[in-house]
């Protein structure tokens, strides 16, 4: 949609902005301060005039023309009457329009025990372990690649443990990448591991032959405090395997492609564990580029709420300790978001589908193995014609019934409106970062330019 252009006389200040109360020093020693449009991800380092009219301060008539002109294409002034909630909605999302993912979660079991997992794991093969339904995903996959429809198949690897269903995971993935190289189409792997099976050779067989290129791990504190939260049910300690097998993953010359993110769940459990954490990541040499850690809140999956869970805005201040931590350590971690996200999760998009261990096909992925929601299936691999879509779901109209308070917040852009199930479940989920952004933005800047003398 194209922008009318603006007089003068009225032009605002965007709503989505934050723009920084302190100042910053860059190295001829400017004075800066820092603004961050949430309606895409950008941050600019203006002068401090600029700034001031940016807050509302000043009116945008004390700025030079050329000055105005600037701020209005970067989409940083905005004509008064601009509907710009509604510019949004109608951006287009090039990520998911040529892109056609698959949740697939080749077991329902788990080897981990963790209180706050709204899952319900039992043993027992998995569908997808026969022929039939292997072959039916994999049409699935074919049908997409060759349809000219889209330029990326994106395959999301998760459980249970999806390690636990290795040679399905391996077999699968070996087919689809067969698929996609035949049609030219892009083809990549995230894999979602508690990390306790990983070792140098699946690491190597991952990547370099089913082309996982992201793995996410999940670490809940220092050993003692990981062991507690997350007890393996054989009774046996995990925090040493998991740490080895991220040690290889950095180590191995071969594995340079490979990038790792390393979750913390954070709870009532592991709230002050932040700096000691941090520390054991150092000292665990890996405090390295191509491993990222964050924290995501412990949260609901189905009717309960986990005893563990704590309150968005207490969770807000904690979020900022750990990242304070992170960066203390030397560790790698993303302070703003790099992207907007026009479409906040594959149950908002026709294009992404979740295969169960059943076959069974959802739209979400806190809908299978999850007591209460795991018969909320939209169809079967077997029985759905693989050149169509998943059955539209529940949360498929998300965007167009975004709550009022979703549709006006500057963090809409960056959160997609959170999560669809919580919401209509009556449990608002805004995320911490609407009330820790302008905190992250200066301790982002503060490490990046430095603060002004």
């Amino acid at each position: 949609m194209t922008r009318p252009t603006p007089t003068q006389a009225d032009e605002v200040p965007s709503r989505y902005l934050v723009v920084t109360a302190a100042q910053y020093q860059d190295r001829s020693g400017r004075r800066l301060a820092g603004v961050y449009h949430t309606a895409t991800a950008r941050l600019f380092l203006v002068d401090p005039l600029t700034a001031e009219v940016l807050a509302g301060a000043q009116r945008p008539t004390e700025l030079a023309p050329e000055t105005r002109a600037r701020l209005r294409h970067q989409g940083l002034l905005v004509a008064a009457d601009a509907d710009e909630t509604e510019v949004l909605r109608s951006l287009p999302d090039p990520e998911s329009e040529r892109t056609r993912q698959f949740v697939v979660m080749p077991t329902g079991y788990c080897n981990l025990s963790c209180d706050y997992c709204g899952q319900e794991h039992r043993r027992g093969p998995a569908t997808l372990a026969t022929g039939r339904h292997r072959a039916a995903l994999v049409a699935r996959v074919r049908h997409a690649a060759a349809s000219g429809r889209y330029d990326r198949i994106r395959v999301r690897w998760f459980g249970g443990e999806p390690l636990l269903g290795y040679a399905v995971l391996r077999d699968l993935s070996l087919r689809f990448l067969a698929e996609t190289a035949r049609h030219q189409v892009h083809y990549s792997a995230l894999l979602v591991t508690n990390g306790v099976l990983l070792d140098q050779r699946k690491l190597r067989e991952l990547h370099l032959r089913c082309r996982v290129e992201q793995i996410e791990v999940t670490l809940d504190g220092p050993a003692a405090t990981h062991e507690r939260g997350r007890p393996a049910k054989h009774g046996r300690g995990t925090y040493h395997r998991i740490i080895a097998a991220l040690q290889q993953a950095v180590s191995d010359p071969d594995l340079t492609g490979l990038q790792v993110s390393v979750r913390t769940n954070v709870g009532t459990h592991n709230l002050t564990e932040a700096e000691r954490f941090a520390a054991a990541m150092r000292e665990a040499g890996l405090a390295h580029p191509r491993i990222t850690f964050y924290p995501a809140p412990v949260h609901p999956w189905g009717d309960d709420v986990p005893a563990q869970a704590v309150a968005a805005r207490e969770l807000a201040e904690v979020e900022l300790a750990w990242y304070r931590a992170y960066q203390a350590a030397g560790l790698t971690c993303a302070l703003l978001p790099a992207a907007p996200r026009p479409t906040v999760c594959v149950a908002a998009d026709r294009h992404s589908e979740v295969v169960a261990p059943d076959g069974r096909i959802y739209s979400c992925t806190e809908q299978p193995l999850v007591p209460g929601q795991a018969d909320r299936h939209l169809a079967t691999v077997t029985d759905l014609p693989a050149e169509q879509l998943r059955p539209a779901g529940e949360y498929d109209d998300w965007a167009d019934t975004l709550p009022t308070d979703c549709r006006t917040c500057r963090l809409r852009p960056l959160c997609g409106g959170a999560c669809p199930k919580l919401w209509r479940q009556g449990r608002p989920p805004c995320p911490p970062l609407k009330w820790n952004l302008d905190d992250r933005l200066d301790m982002y800047l503060r490490a990046q330019v430095g603060v002004a003398a």
